[in-house]
């Protein structure tokens, strides 16, 4: 939101910011991390959105990495349950029982997300040139694919809106699968609707 508010007031001094923008800009932000700017690139909070999602990438490896070695101890406790009941012996039974329901439920815990990037990426949107939404994206050129990405690139408009973005990242897969972070945000469910939009212009083009 900070790179977005930069964005809108670029140029603009203090007085005439919050005159613009009322006085609760200072109350939520810190002057000195938003003004002075005399130029601002209006991709920087899409290239912010990358680094967030890459960041969470990086934890999802390490919940993983836990996660397979729960279900490892998931295992080994069944078999001792297993080996108590079959000595009759009750109480270690329960207990090897309750930690079982820990260790499941752990297992299936998520990490809480304050909010999808993919969301965020939608608000802060500005419609972009082609060569500058090809500038945003470490693009496939495996030989496998050559040919196929090069009839996609070439059939990208002059102008990209988030409908045209989505499309072509997410179901086209433009980009190299080790760098496919905008595919990795795209591919949550609160682009559908994005998607299906695009579809549906460029059929009504073809009528």
């Amino acid at each position: 939101m900070q790179a977005n508010l930069k964005e809108v007031i670029t140029g603009l001094q203090k007085e005439e910011a919050v005159k613009f923008l009322g006085p609760k800009l200072l109350e939520v932000f810190e002057w000195d991390n938003v003004l002075p700017v005399e130029k601002h690139s209006k991709f920087n909070a899409l290239v912010w959105d990358k680094r967030i999602q890459r960041e969470l990438d990086q934890q999802d490896e390490v919940i993983r990495y836990y996660r397979n070695r729960l279900w490892r101890i998931h295992s080994l406790l069944e078999k001792l349950e297993e080996a108590y009941r079959k000595n009759y012996e009750k109480k270690k039974v329960r207990k090897v029982f309750e930690l079982m329901h820990q260790v499941t439920y752990l297992i299936f815990l998520r990490p809480y997300r304050a909010t999808y990037i993919a969301k965020l990426i939608e608000l802060s949107f500005f419609p972009m040139a082609k060569n500058e939404f090809l500038s945003l994206l470490t693009i496939d050129h495996s030989k496998e694919r050559a040919e196929e990405v090069k009839s996609y690139i070439a059939s990208i408009p002059a102008e990209v809106d988030f409908n045209t973005f989505c499309h072509f990242v997410r179901d086209l897969l433009l980009e190299d699968e080790k760098s496919d972070v905008f595919f990795s945000i795209l591919s949550h469910t609160i682009v559908e609707a994005a998607v299906h939009r695009y579809d549906k212009y460029k059929l009504d083009q073809t009528k």
